[in-house]
């Protein structure tokens, strides 16, 4: 019998390729998803990736209720939680995300708790690290740095995720289980979007590609590729050093305007839309309160982030794919998709 691993928010860009790796892997699967009508597409887009999708089933759950957790953990060796909100928009409470983040993850671990799960592997973010005031440019973060939750600069996003991490932790500490639990901290995802489904990562590339950045906002992140951040959630299953880690998993920190001349250089037919200088600081801050998305970068305009992730490749036995290599498919796939 194949182990068994409860895989949440299945139809998002990145549990779908960690449910290619999963799949590919001989893991059996169960997936769950908010909306029952979001099943047929994930299982086709699978399908069309040369997925076997025979050990693969779906179960319609949502993070905010308790209803169905501890029944769909019943029987399950693994538990992935990936499943988080990450709207474009930045919403003024910055507290508006928190409660299917957080509360979310909580549920999901306490009914893998009660199923006797062996290993849980929660899909977190460099956001949970970095943000706080006062630091130095450049600026360096890792491990065991937190994002301060109570800067008024926090936006709603990163404290969701940062209060869904710290949930985790102080859980699985309370319970003696701080070793079943890895978390995996990506940057800025991008690689191939697979299917139409929108998210938050295609919606920059898409916007770039459109021509809607006449001039790119100084902001700098380190890229990470889906296709590693599957691999890395994968490997720490069965992975003891991976145990009540904290995983860094990405490559170079990039600025936009270097994204944009990456996707020039390959995209030579979108090239003359893409922004080819930078938009000084006051302009990003302005425009912040006519499109709430810029609000995400306005803290960290003009800072430059510095960590090393070579401690999750050596944990991980991997080597993580260039940026360039992330971008680059991240590109193709919206031109693909005839999205931009």
């Amino acid at each position: 019998m194949p182990d068994k691993v409860l895989l949440t928010g299945i139809s998002g860009f990145v549990a779908k390729h960690v449910a290619i790796e999963l799949l590919n892997s001989g893991f059996e699967v169960l997936g769950t998803v908010r909306n029952k009508n979001s099943i047929e597409q994930t299982k086709k887009t699978l399908e069309e990736n040369n997925v076997s999708t025979e050990k693969l089933s779906f179960v319609e759950l949502d993070l905010l209720k308790d209803e169905g957790w501890n029944e769909a953990a019943k029987g399950c060796k693994y538990i992935i939680h990936v499943a988080s909100p990450f709207p474009f928009k930045v919403s003024n409470d910055r507290e508006s995300l928190t409660p299917a983040a957080k509360d979310g993850t909580l549920r999901v671990l306490n009914a893998g708790i009660n199923a006797g799960v062996e290993h849980f592997v929660k899909t977190s973010s460099i956001v949970c690290m970095f943000r706080k005031p006062n630091r130095t440019n450049p600026y360096t973060f890792g491990e065991n740095d937190w994002t301060d939750v109570e800067w008024n600069k926090t936006t709603d996003y990163f404290v969701s995720k940062t209060r869904a991490e710290k949930a985790a932790w102080d859980l699985m500490e309370s319970k003696g289980l701080k070793n079943n639990l890895t978390c995996i901290n990506p940057g800025f995802v991008l690689g191939d979007f697979l299917n139409e489904k929108s998210c938050t990562s295609m919606e920059y590339i898409k916007q770039l590609l459109q021509g809607k950045f006449p001039a790119a906002p100084k902001f700098s992140v380190m890229i990470s590729h889906v296709k590693d951040i599957a691999r890395a959630h994968v490997l720490s299953l069965a992975n003891k050093r991976a145990g009540g880690r904290r995983l860094i998993v990405g490559s170079e920190v990039r600025s936009i305007l270097e994204l944009s001349k990456i996707m020039a250089e390959n995209l030579p037919s979108h090239a003359k839309k893409l922004p080819k200088k930078e938009l000084p600081n006051f302009m990003v801050k302005l425009l912040s309160y006519i499109d709430t998305s810029a609000k995400n970068l306005v803290p960290d305009l003009g800072l430059t982030m510095q960590t090393d992730q070579t401690y999750a490749e050596e944990i991980l036995h991997m080597k993580f794919l260039p940026s360039e290599t992330a971008v680059v498919d991240a590109a193709k796939s919206v031109v693909r998709l005839k999205l931009a």
